[in-house]
């Protein structure tokens, strides 16, 4: 089976995308969210796209500049007035992404044949801990890690499939915590790892039960890390690749970015691309 993984759009996503990946020969493209961008761009539309897609919603998806820089500056103040109005923007995110299912916490199966199933992680992943706690709380009736670490596990106490994919925002904790690993927090002076704890503790639950995970596919935290350094981007340990496809902005001088994975049943290839 042939994937593509789309990491976070910021607005650079067009016409020439759907035409490509409509003539590609994906099986599914899998998107990783942060559809926000640069305002001087055109409107974002997916309309066309036949490919079957998912894509789970990242922190700037239905989300409000309140809350995120109440998440910044851990204002919980700012977090919980920011949260009003966040249902109406998801459904309002919904239309906009037609065809692509937007989900989170969710699971499908992917292909009978290949044994393989689709687990969906905690929308609006920042890093750092539990982001948007209210609204989690309200929408998901997770209010920390813990809860969301079960409910991670009912996810997967759910799937008949031998295999797991993990499609999320934010990594998995435990990739490295210098300022270039996958997801290492470059914008702290001291580095750390800024992965989250639930989905390495899903991860591991997974293993743990019999399953298991040729991929975990991820972005938010951007390749990019200075002008002249780019942290990892790809990872392969104990039995599982793991993918960040963050590669912002992913359109330059003509030319768009995907990251290209074959998975035969057994081990997984993954190529950056630029097409």
């Amino acid at each position: 089976m042939k994937f593509a993984l789309i990491g976070d759009i910021h607005g650079y996503w067009n016409h020439l995308d759907i035409e490509y990946f409509n003539t590609s020969d994906y099986d599914f493209l899998f998107f990783t969210g942060d559809l926000r961008g640069n305002p001087k761009l055109s409107k974002l539309s997916f309309q066309g796209l036949t490919k079957r897609a998912y894509m789970i919603p990242g922190n700037w998806d239905g989300t409000s500049l309140t809350s995120i820089i109440g998440e910044v500056i851990q204002s919980k103040i700012l977090i919980q007035s920011g949260q009003f109005g966040q249902n109406r923007r998801i459904r309002k995110l919904s239309e906009l992404v037609k065809p692509i299912s937007l989900l989170g916490y969710s699971s499908l199966v992917l292909s009978q044949e290949l044994d393989l199933s689709l687990i969906v992680g905690r929308p609006h992943a920042m890093g750092g801990g539990l982001s948007f706690a209210p609204n989690m709380k309200k929408t998901y009736m997770v209010s920390n890690m813990d809860t969301s670490i079960e409910k991670y596990k009912r996810l997967i106490d759910g799937t008949k499939e031998k295999n797991l994919f993990f499609l999320s925002h934010n990594g998995p904790f435990g990739l490295g915590g210098a300022k270039n690993s996958m997801y290492g927090a470059e914008f702290k002076k001291e580095g750390g790892d800024w992965g989250d704890i639930d989905l390495t503790e899903a991860i591991s639950y997974a293993k743990s039960i019999g399953k298991k995970v040729p991929l975990v596919l991820s972005g938010h935290m951007h390749h990019s890390i200075s002008k002249k350094r780019e942290r990892e981007t790809h990872e392969y340990t104990g039995g599982t690749f793991y993918v960040n496809g963050a590669k912002v902005p992913r359109i330059r001088e003509g030319k768009h970015f995907h990251t290209k994975i074959e998975w035969d049943g057994g081990s997984a290839t993954v190529i950056p691309l630029w097409v």
